[in-house]
């Protein structure tokens, strides 16, 4: 495992974030505990929750939290492993209520600090925007919560670039070094323009824009989605060959052959470019012997700016390939085009 000390902080992370968005949802507390004891073995330190995870399965409360802070416990992993977190996500029950405000990050940093068993975050994230809100009045609330020793360092998941310059200024004003790191959805696979699997209006896809402001400022971005939910690697598993030709024909052939593709998966990804990337993906295979999944990760490894993926498994053989790709020593000229266009399409 490779680690980097992450901009303006003194958290030496792991180069994979372990993401547990389905920690007690699609995986029970016995299997997200194997996940989390192989990542450690592996080297892994870094893993990102958030108080809102499983909150939107009835009766689960914070779960994912409840999950990690039960391993913390069990495993005196506590200090050892670096945890963030977020809060400010809006209510299920009321999502046009914005909960960006004093009253409930203080609620949801509360609860997500009993559940951890800790009295401080290393790392806090706020979950959502309220572009109502004056960029000043947020961070007055975070730097608080800076001086009161409730989190050490703090970032932006799901903001727009717009936002995040206004909020930069602002920290610099203050003399401040400003945003730590940026977490929104970002992976080598393209989304289709509205068809994101996660149809949530709130939700901030990685823009060109956006790759242009990491570029000038030198924030990290941590970026959840990375894999494209496995895009790449469920092409193989079903068969779809590598060819020279990739058109719309080509496409329309190959209908059949991905049958059983989630239609939310075919809505998002399916396009000729991710196809041509797809192509790309197999020729490095064939040359290099890792795994689609290992690659689509160590093109994070190539940018101008610091970059750890968030990846989220449900077994132990997606997290070696996930462990696997930060060993990937590539030339950044072998992904082509890939490494100055954002990754969006």
């Amino acid at each position: 495992m490779q680690y980097i000390q992450l901009n303006n902080t003194d958290l030496n992370v792991s180069r994979i974030c372990l993401g547990t968005a389905g920690f007690g949802d699609k995986s029970d507390q016995e299997k997200s505990f194997e996940v989390l004891d192989a990542f450690v073995r592996a080297g892994g330190n870094f893993i990102d929750t958030a108080n809102v995870y499983c909150k939107w399965l009835e009766g689960r409360g914070n779960c994912s939290e409840q999950i990690i802070g039960k391993w913390l416990k069990d495993r005196g992993a506590a200090g050892k492993v670096i945890v963030a977190t977020k809060g400010a996500h809006y209510s299920f029950d009321d999502p046009s209520r914005s909960r960006v405000n004093r009253e409930d990050i203080c609620a949801d940093l509360d609860e997500s600090c009993r559940t951890l068993g800790t009295d401080v975050i290393d790392f806090y994230w706020l979950h959502r925007d309220d572009q109502e809100k004056l960029v000043e009045e947020i961070v007055d609330i975070l730097e608080d919560l800076q001086k009161e020793g409730r989190i050490r360092y703090f970032g932006f998941s799901n903001y727009r670039t717009e936002r995040l310059k206004e909020i930069q200024k602002c920290l610099k004003e203050r003399n401040h070094p400003g945003i730590t790191a940026v977490s929104n959805q970002w992976s080598l696979a393209g989304i289709n323009p509205g068809g994101n699997t996660n149809p949530d209006p709130t939700l901030v896809e990685f823009s060109r824009k956006e790759y242009k402001w990491h570029c000038e400022t030198g924030t990290a971005s941590i970026p959840f989605s990375s894999t494209a939910m496995g895009f790449f690697s469920k092409l193989q598993k079903m068969g779809v060959p590598c060819t020279e030709e990739v058109d719309v024909p080509w496409m329309q052939a190959m209908e059949a052959q991905i049958a059983d593709l989630p239609e939310s998966m075919k809505k998002s990804y399916w396009n000729e470019t991710n196809l041509r990337t797809y192509q790309k993906l197999l020729k490095l295979q064939k040359e290099t012997g890792h795994s689609l999944q290992s690659l689509s990760l160590a093109y994070f490894f190539h940018q101008p700016f610091q970059t750890v993926p968030v990846t989220g498994v449900s077994n132990l053989n997606q997290l070696k390939d996930a462990v696997d790709a930060c060993d990937i020593d590539l030339a950044s000229e072998l992904f082509g085009g890939w490494v100055t266009d954002g990754g969006n399409r």
